[in-house]
């Protein structure tokens, strides 16, 4: 696997994800769906570049030579599939960079990490709710959860209706850490890709929409209506926003567009239909960047063919290779001393060599066809004889154990 055709392909998988995202859920108000879909994408652009198919396409010999100018050494290239650029020291050079700075990234990742934990264990607990421990967020830090921890600030531990608690209480519950640090963890070695960035601040807003909604759930349904308004101004005056891992450097989701989500209407379910488009894009990208189309030659098929005074020296040697591929384990076939006259083919000698010869034995020389108007060579192998028509006249069969045996042909 090339390595800058995986960057090329997670990008353009992270990009029809995105798209999808910001043309039929960004206003729904399926924020379940939303963060299933988002860590399916991301996943989704790691895994689909690994896989590789290939289709063989089977082409005759005569097929070939009739649809190709090139020569037979141009050919066993393309069907070896075997890439001659040199670029492999830069390459290298370009992925140990990226992997220096991948690490660095990881490791300051790390680090946050382990100074959120000497936060947790020097904070004493002020109580435990469900499982989850409350504790004195620092003077410098708002609000904020972490798996079953949560750091309150001081006005939220004083507040009479303490939203904030009920706030973080569904992130503990819902664990809504564990998406945050998959995002952070993709932005350690998907840092050069600017979708990441987008991505990240998308989960973080979605993940603040599934929070609000389900605070508003749980208000009571009689007096629902004003809780719903004193939600509302609690986010503008005490900064509900605020409620990320400080030590990893959450980003602050945008207060206006909570709001905003609050006060939308259901989403049909028929919109998601819609996200049925990326299926041809995905395929799409999957055939343009993992499927390889390789061209053979059947071993099985008989192998021969004509050439006359028209046909050019490149031609006529490129028709020899090929049959030697073919016939490689049972003769090898030598068309030598060609010459031309006007533009046409005048002499020539043809020779062959079985296994077991220790060089090659000439079996056939054309020379001076200058009287004759026009001639037609046909050679083929069967039956283990190289067979040599020349028409209309004759026919060669030549075994291993006979160097020629001349058969005359009816006109």
């Amino acid at each position: 696997m090339e390595f800058w055709n995986y960057i090329i392909e997670n990008f353009l998988i992270l990009a029809v994800f995105f798209a999808g995202y910001e043309l039929f859920l960004k206003n729904s108000k399926f924020f379940k769906f939303s963060r299933f879909y988002f860590i399916f994408g991301i996943v989704f652009s790691l895994v689909l570049p690994l896989f590789k198919y290939t289709i063989f396409v089977e082409i005759k010999p005569t097929a070939f030579l009739e649809a190709t100018k090139g020569t037979f050494e141009e050919f066993s290239k393309n069907s070896t599939n075997i890439s001659s650029r040199n670029s492999i020291n830069f390459e290298a050079i370009i992925f140990s960079i990226y992997l220096l700075i991948s690490f660095s990234f990881f490791g300051r990742f790390i680090l946050r990490l382990f100074q959120l934990k000497k936060l947790i264990i020097a904070t004493e607990n002020i109580s435990v709710i469900k499982g989850v421990k409350i504790k004195q967020s620092p003077d410098n830090h708002g609000s904020f959860s972490f798996f079953n921890y949560i750091f309150l600030d001081k006005i939220s531990v004083k507040s009479i209706k303490n939203y904030v608690l009920r706030h973080e209480l569904i992130h503990a519950q819902q664990f809504h850490s564990l998406d945050v640090l998959f995002i952070h963890l993709m932005q350690c070695f998907l840092w050069f890709n600017p979708l990441i960035y987008l991505l990240k601040t998308r989960i973080i807003d979605n993940l603040e929409f599934i929070t609000d909604r389900a605070v508003m759930k749980k208000a009571r349904a009689t007096n629902q209506k004003n809780e719903f308004k004193f939600y509302q101004y609690q986010l503008l005056s005490q900064g509900l926003a605020n409620q990320q891992l400080p030590i990893t450097s959450f980003n602050q989701s945008s207060i206006k567009k909570r709001i905003i989500m609050l006060n939308k209407k259901a989403s049909s379910k028929l919109h998601l239909l819609k996200l049925s488009f990326l299926i041809p894009c995905l395929s799409f990208i999957f055939y343009s960047c993992n499927v390889d189309e390789v061209e053979t030659i059947d071993e099985n098929a008989e192998f021969s063919f004509y050439f006359n005074r028209d046909t050019s020296e490149e031609e006529l040697q490129s028709k020899v290779s090929m049959f030697n591929h073919f016939y490689k384990d049972s003769v090898t076939l030598k068309i030598s001393d060609v010459s031309y006259l006007n533009g046409q083919l005048n002499e020539f000698t043809i020779s062959r060599k079985f296994p077991g010869d220790t060089d090659f034995v000439q079996s056939l020389s054309m020379e001076n066809q200058t009287k004759s108007t026009s001639f037609s060579n046909y050679i083929s192998f069967k039956d283990q004889k190289l067979i040599l028509k020349m028409n209309p006249a004759h026919r060669i069969e030549i075994s291993k154990d006979t160097n020629a045996a001349f058969i005359r042909t009816k006109n």
